[in-house]
């Protein structure tokens, strides 16, 4: 408990609902969590498929998660905002893409990258405060034979690693950090109570 607290002090509350195709966007959403722990934000990480139970308008913000595969996110996660899209509306939110073309530094790779967001958005008619395009891994090691061939091919091609034995992060953990605490305080602005 922080310095001049009480066990009466109310604490902000976060819901970070997410989808992990092969385990990194997972990872993300616990780094995130953690730093929004650490800035004295309560957060409740919940996996989309089992989250049909978290209520938004039981939190403070709300944190939705997802991958890029075939320039799409994951439909669960996209049900998940539909059926709760109202809730959402009435709070802040935080929409984080996780891609490889994240990693890519260019107008063109910004541009895909936001078009794919723009498309989730649309499909499930919500509009999340803010929007956040995050570098992800090449998981060549949780590929199948096809898919780990056809990542080879395309990172050839797009200049990035092409060793298969081990995987690629892409991800700066630090910013990650700092997406946490400034999700943190959007959350403590609307309790009225300061992140640590």
């Amino acid at each position: 408990m922080g310095v001049g607290m009480t066990e009466h002090t109310p604490h902000a509350t976060a819901l970070l609902v997410y989808a992990s195709t092969h385990g990194h966007t997972a990872k993300i959403a616990a780094r995130i969590a953690r730093a929004m722990g650490e800035a004295g934000v309560d957060t409740d990480v919940r996996e989309a498929r089992a989250a049909k139970d978290a209520d938004p308008a039981a939190y403070d913000a709300v944190i939705v998660a997802g991958s890029l595969h075939k320039e799409h996110h994951q439909p669960e996660l996209a049900d998940w905002v539909v059926a709760h899209r109202e809730a959402l509306e009435a709070r802040p939110t935080v929409f984080c893409s996780v891609s490889l073309s994240a990693a890519e530094d260019t107008p063109e790779s910004h541009a895909a990258t936001q078009r794919c967001i723009d498309a989730f958005c649309e499909k499930t008619g919500w509009s999340p405060s803010r929007t956040e395009r995050i570098a992800g891994c090449l998981q060549y090691r949780e590929y199948d034979f096809f898919t780990r061939q056809l990542m080879r091919m395309l990172m050839k091609k797009w200049g990035h690693e092409t060793d298969i034995s081990r995987d690629h992060d892409y991800t700066d953990w630090d910013a990650l950090d700092v997406l946490g605490a400034e999700i943190a305080d959007m959350a403590a602005t609307r309790t009225g109570v300061s992140s640590a």
